[in-house]
């Protein structure tokens, strides 16, 4: 349309132009113009009617097509409701023989085959849920009903017997590894069953599971809750494997008879000798040791050790049946089963906590001290566990996590007055004569404070938190921890030096009065200064400590050189005076005797000095020589030069009688002093 619109304004144009050609030529251009109209109609025309034309050629294939199509798929229809009903036919037939086919199986049972088994009682089951819907009145139904719960009876009892016959305690050097072992990764595994056997029981847990609330399943499973027959045996099995390590253990608990009277009785065992100072007992020396340790005691003689040990095969048992659990039980049903599993064991456990609890208490009452020792060592090996048990436990209802932090509460309690008892216990030492040391060494209340107090620091952080409060369990910050132990260890040493002041004026010679107190300021001086923990601790809350023990240990020595001042005495040159303007030839018989008085004194001082100190002691061998040089250059000098001023006299006829000792041989007499209660 556009070309024909164009081609008209151009005759158009054309006509008006001074060159537009002649009439005729146009009239033959629009001739044929013309010509090509008319047969573009009529092209027109004839495309118009072929597509009439097909049209109804279209209309007619579909009037005829349509009821053919809609025929056929009737008929499709019908073959497919035919087949589907000989199908369903069929199942209706099998759900009839069901009971026959099943029977033999169901009475073998699994034979070790539980998928296939399950395979059957599924069968069971679909013919069950058929004959309910479609006829309840069937007598087939009470057959299938028998064999189906004949069927989870036999599931279930293969079940237990699988687990009763794979399942053992775990062996006794396995215990005994899991409680050495150090490092977690070291553990060896506990492996409670074969994979195989955890496969099958997995298997017949989740279909039993699966069946235990249908309203179609039969009574008898309802009643036997398979996870209970789980958690049961498998409750079983952990408490015989902890039973038999109480067992193996049962040397290491102590009964309460054995608690009386037993006053500081990790002293009488086996103690490590590390020389410098030593110890002593009720009237003599016991061993030397610079420092005390008691290896009884790492060993839990009092029971500590058992339920540490215990503490941790328990808590790796319990993460053993954890990864069993999740093998085997599905994941809703872990947590009840992990309850129920654990209870029994867990009440097992805390009897004997809650009887090592009595042992301690009972212990303590009887000035057992060192028991705490043991008790802070539980209690710093329990925490150290608490975050792996929150997380074996985690989960459960009636928080079983929260029993095992209450057996740090309740030691922690426990040592919190064993602490301020063992301060009341050092003041309130007796002052009776039958205790003092004969022989002055170091009092075992010194010795067995010091051997406390410095166990102590092994354990620093527990004990600076239960003196803090019994009850701050975990929130005490490290300043005031420190605090807390610096004030108490003050308490302590400040008890102990007013005890010893007390208990040496029970001592009737004056000068073993000194001796005493020297060597036991002498051995707490030497304890806590080759303990830095300990100095640090007492100079920040006493200030400058050993400079006040050094000013003490210095006055107690100088006291007790007090008994060689009868001695030095005789030693006076007032004699010279005397012996004339005759020179010593012609010494007067008042000098001669005055002479003889005074060597006669002296040597008898001398001797009595040297009988009597023999039997003293001072166990500390640096001490020991100290006060053996200091009172060397005590007397040595002033005996020297008396020597050298009167032992030319002729003042006796017997020099030997009077002359005993040369300021060799005096100094070599002094040199004894000690020897006997060395």
């Amino acid at each position: 349309m556009e070309d024909v619109s164009f081609r008209k304004r151009q005759l158009e144009e054309s006509l008006k132009s001074p060159t537009f050609p002649s009439v005729l030529q146009s009239e033959r251009k629009l001739e044929n113009l013309r010509e090509s109209l008319e047969k573009s109609d009529q092209l027109t025309t004839n495309m118009m009617g072929i597509l009439d034309s097909f049209t109804v050629r279209l209309k007619k294939l579909d009037d005829t097509i349509v009821p053919v199509y809609k025929q056929t798929k009737e008929l499709t229809q019908l073959q497919e409701n035919v087949d589907k009903s000989l199908v369903q036919l069929d199942k209706v037939i099998g759900y009839h023989h069901v009971a026959d086919d099943v029977e033999t199986k169901i009475q073998v049972g699994p034979g070790g085959d539980v998928e296939s088994y399950i395979k059957v009682l599924e069968r069971l089951k679909m013919a069950l849920v058929f004959f309910h819907s479609n006829n309840p009145a069937s007598v087939e139904l009470t057959r299938l009903h028998d064999y189906f719960d004949q069927g989870l009876d036999t599931l279930q009892r293969d079940f237990m017997n699988l687990m009763k016959n794979s399942s053992r305690p775990v062996a006794l050097p396995l215990l005994n590894d899991i409680a050495a072992c150090e490092d977690i990764e070291d553990l060896p595994p506990l492996e409670h069953l074969p994979a195989r056997t955890i496969s099958e029981l997995r298997a017949t847990a989740e279909y039993l599971i699966s069946q235990s609330g249908g309203a179609m399943v039969g009574g008898n499973v309802q009643n036997k809750d398979i996870l209970l027959v789980y958690s049961q045996l498998r409750s079983n099995q952990l408490g015989r494997s902890l039973n038999t390590f109480k067992e193996a253990n049962s040397s290491s608990l102590l009964q309460p008879s054995q608690y009386e009277n037993l006053m500081f009785h990790l002293l009488l065992k086996e103690v490590v000798v590390r020389p410098s100072h030593q110890l002593v007992s009720e009237g003599g020396v016991v061993s030397i040791s610079s420092e005390l340790s008691v290896g009884s005691s790492e060993e839990g003689l009092d029971g500590c050790g058992y339920i540490m040990a215990a503490t941790t095969v328990f808590l790796r048992l319990i993460e053993g049946e954890v990864r069993l659990m999740r093998q085997v039980i599905p994941k809703p049903h872990q947590s009840r089963v992990l309850r129920d599993l654990t209870a029994q064991p867990i009440e097992f456990f805390m009897k004997e906590v809650e009887m090592l609890h009595q042992h301690v208490v009972k212990s303590l009452s009887y000035n057992d001290f060192p028991v705490a020792i043991s008790v802070f060592r539980l209690v710093r090996h329990v925490q150290g566990l608490l975050p792996e048990y929150k997380t074996a436990l985690y989960g459960l209802d009636g928080s079983p996590y929260s029993r095992f932090e209450d057996i740090v509460k309740q030691f922690q309690k426990v040592n919190h007055k064993a602490l301020e008892d063992y301060v009341a216990h050092i003041k309130g030492n007796p002052e009776k004569q039958s205790n003092l040391p004969k022989d002055g060494t170091v009092h075992e209340l010194t010795s067995h404070t010091m051997w406390f107090v410095e166990h102590l620091l092994d354990y620093s952080r527990n004990v600076g938190e239960v003196i803090f409060g019994e009850s701050s369990f975990g929130v005490v910050s490290d300043a005031d921890r420190r605090k807390s132990l610096g004030h108490y260890l003050t308490r302590v040493v400040d008890a102990l030096n007013l005890n010893m002041e007390s208990k040496a004026r029970s001592y009737e010679h004056p000068q073993l009065a000194s001796l005493f107190l020297l060597n036991n300021y002498h051995f707490i001086h030497k304890t806590f200064t080759r303990n830095e923990e300990m100095q640090r601790l007492l100079e920040e809350a006493y200030g400058d400590v050993e400079q006040n023990y050094i000013n003490s240990i210095t006055t107690h020595l100088r006291n007790y050189q007090r008994c060689f001042g009868k001695a030095i005495g005789f030693l006076g040159h007032e004699v010279s005076a005397s012996a004339g303007a005759g020179g010593p030839d012609k010494l007067s018989k008042a000098a001669k005797q005055t002479i003889k008085d005074k060597y006669k004194g002296f040597n008898t001082e001398i001797e009595e000095l040297c009988r009597v100190q023999q039997h003293w002691s001072i166990p500390d061998s640096q001490l020991r020589a100290r006060v053996r040089t200091e009172n060397v250059e005590l007397v040595g000098p002033l005996y020297a030069e008396f020597h050298r001023v009167y032992s030319e006299f002729p003042f006796t006829k017997n020099p030997e009688k009077y002359l005993k000792f040369t300021p060799e041989s005096l100094e070599e007499t002094l040199e004894t002093f000690f020897d006997g209660g060395a």
